[in-house]
């Protein structure tokens, strides 16, 4: 489906015109009977301003609804909460401009079936003021959502997978019968994770669960005032059982390739400090943010990462409700990768940057301008400058 830049802005300027707190309905919130829904749709323009492919823009969109059920008020059990989160996804709007590897829309790269998914069916239940028990299929860019920085899911904040889903190459998107544990204190957050390391990303259901292996993530968060703004560090390690190939032999046929590899890691270093908040401790104003990873580079394609930069919410008095944000990437894939594929293309790292604006029309619609310049992992490829827009409504 083309759309051509005079109906896109038609839409814009329509929804500017109009749009007023009650042009849509309310989430509905039955909060006494225990059960709230609400949902969102999302709209993209975007394309190459230069770079290999296709100059033309193109339009895509996605809804998302999100249904929580109380146990506790609807008369089952105490301290429950059941999660569900259902994505659809649809047009022609391409997530992997101009050749980029790490997706230039995570919004339109997700679910990978395009179709109608159930992301998300888990139990939220609380074991004290303090810990939580999480059980279920888990969309673990939802768990991203409490980030003041990265997450957003290409819904809200940063659209390019560098920032909205760090990638690890041991957390796909969804998992199966993933268990988390947290356990909190005043300053400190600790998050055990147990899960399948299969990715459900293309059937999203119940098979197979931990036939592959077992993977396992180990996270502690700090947080406490430095010069009296908030800031956080966070330490990440994840393990997996999983036998892969090793990549080294991952042009070969299967008859001449050798053992597989597995024990594969990941850790992570995360930190973050406000520069400015509504008051000090609040966690709501804007600063700088930054995350590194190193992994085993073989079965794991990742070698190392990093990602940082400045943003956050209310950066002009009269605006305290825009988000934005400014951020570098560097990810060097794994040179035993890099090896078996450079003697038939030139692969190499890929590194780029990202700016986004989102504009607050009114509670319920949001607009954001958004351009991103990559440089593409694959050498033959030349930068990518890409451009877009981004419509929001919560229905």
């Amino acid at each position: 489906m083309k759309v051509s830049w005079f109906q896109f802005l038609f839409v814009i300027l329509a929804v500017i015109v109009i749009a007023n707190p009650t042009m849509f309905a309310q989430a509905a919130d039955t909060a006494d009977s225990g059960i709230t829904v609400n949902a969102q749709w999302t709209n993209y323009y975007q394309g190459l301003i230069s770079g290999t492919g296709s100059k033309e823009w193109d339009y895509g969109g996605r809804f998302d609804g999100y249904a929580s059920f109380d146990t506790e008020k609807l008369g089952w059990w105490k301290d429950g909460t059941l999660s569900l989160h259902a994505e659809y996804h649809y047009g022609n709007l391409s997530s992997n401009l101009g050749g980029v590897l790490l997706s230039s829309n995570v919004g339109m790269l997700l679910p990978l079936s395009n179709g109608l998914e159930l992301t998300n069916i888990s139990l939220i239940q609380s074991l004290g003021s303090r810990s939580s028990l999480i059980i279920g299929k888990i969309n673990l860019l939802d768990l991203l959502a409490n980030d003041p920085f990265f997450g957003g899911a290409g819904v809200s904040r940063f659209l390019n997978l560098a920032f909205s889903a760090p990638p690890s190459g041991l957390a796909p998107p969804v998992t199966i019968g993933g268990i988390l544990s947290v356990q909190s204190t005043p300053q400190t957050g600790w998050t055990f994770m147990v899960y399948d390391p299969k990715d459900h990303t293309e059937d999203y259901w119940f098979d197979d669960v931990f036939e592959d292996g077992v993977n396992y993530s180990v996270s502690m968060k700090r947080s406490g005032l430095v010069h009296g703004r908030t800031s956080s560090l966070t330490i990440t390690g994840m393990y997996s059982t999983a036998d892969s190939i090793d990549l080294r032999d991952l042009l070969l046929p299967p008859d001449l390739q050798t053992d597989p590899k597995d024990d594969s890691w990941h850790a992570s270093l995360q930190l973050a400090h406000f520069l400015h908040e509504s008051k000090p401790g609040a966690g709501d104003g804007w600063g700088f943010f930054s995350k590194f990873g190193v992994s085993d580079g073989n079965p794991n394609p990742y070698q190392a990462f990093f990602a940082g930069g400045f943003g956050g919410k209310g950066l002009f008095k009269s605006r305290p409700q825009d988000t934005f944000g400014l951020g570098y990437f560097n990810c060097n894939f794994s040179d035993d990768l890099q090896s078996v594929i450079n003697p038939l293309i030139q692969f190499n790292d890929e590194h780029g940057i990202e700016l986004f604006y989102d504009f607050v029309v009114n509670p319920d619609v949001r607009i954001a301008l958004d351009v991103q310049y990559v440089n593409p992992a694959i050498g033959d490829d030349e930068n990518a400058f890409i451009g877009g827009l981004r419509l929001r409504f919560r229905l």
